[in-house]
């Protein structure tokens, strides 16, 4: 019953109602915003409903290491579990833990086909096949379009769904195109098929969406972080 109430109050079902159904399998999708503005709660928020509705999670890291991953997990996980006071929630999670995998990488410019190798090692023999990545700490300012293109062709091959963070530097240096998309992630707007920018108002993130697959009428999320809690909530609520 707890793991059914957490898939079913989950706000990633208000995030798959406005981009038709979710990101799907073989997409990329991108969190965007500044540093430490809540670009990898939104990805853990993401992977724990993964998890709860019993897919495996493959969370590669350029940024935080295994440890400070797994506490940014508990936290979301905590939080969203308070929210609906759920009773015992933890047994849940310990429940799911088994369907993710950690690796992190120290070096930020790998070349994608290093990533692989080291991703084919770590999982080698097992039983392990991710449907969802989380890619955390990938630079948009030094990779190439044809880099970033290998793991669009690699999501495709293997029927698994991407989601990346994209850390933005200040205002002035990243002037957004014709649809708002923000400089350096508009480099790279035809790889990805779902785009949501974290802007700071107030005492809330507020979660836009700026693209959504082909649709060109574009639907508020009606989303927003609490940078306290680290809850993603309706706006209604």
């Amino acid at each position: 019953m707890l793991k059914q109430e957490l898939i079913k109050r989950s706000p990633i079902r208000i995030l798959e109602k406005s981009i038709h159904g979710g990101l799907g399998k073989g997409n990329l999708g991108v969190f965007a915003a500044r540093k430490g503005v809540g670009k990898t709660a939104c990805l853990a928020h993401v992977a724990i409903d993964q998890l709860f509705n019993d897919r495996k999670v493959l969370h590669v890291s350029f940024a935080d290491n295994p440890h400070h991953i797994e506490n940014w997990y508990r936290q979301v996980f905590q939080e969203v579990a308070g929210a609906y006071k759920l009773d015992d929630p933890f047994d849940a999670y310990d429940g799911i833990k088994h369907n993710r995998l950690i690796i992190h990488f120290k070096q930020t410019d790998l070349p994608f086909e290093q990533v692989m190798k080291n991703v084919d090692q770590i999982t080698g023999g097992s039983n392990f096949h991710p449907t969802a990545w989380i890619v955390d700490g990938v630079s948009f300012y030094s990779s190439s379009v044809d880099e970033l293109a290998k793991w669009k062709e690699y999501a495709a091959a293997h029927g698994t769904e991407m989601w990346f963070s994209a850390t933005l530097q200040p205002a002035e240096d990243h002037m957004p195109d014709s649809r708002g998309i923000p400089f350096p992630v508009s480099r790279f707007t035809d790889l990805f098929s779902v785009i949501i920018v974290l802007e700071p108002v107030q005492d809330y993130i507020d979660l836009k969406l700026l693209k959504d697959h082909e649709s060109l009428d574009l639907e508020k999320l009606r989303l927003k972080l609490d940078p306290r809690t680290l809850l993603i909530s309706n706006h209604r609520i």
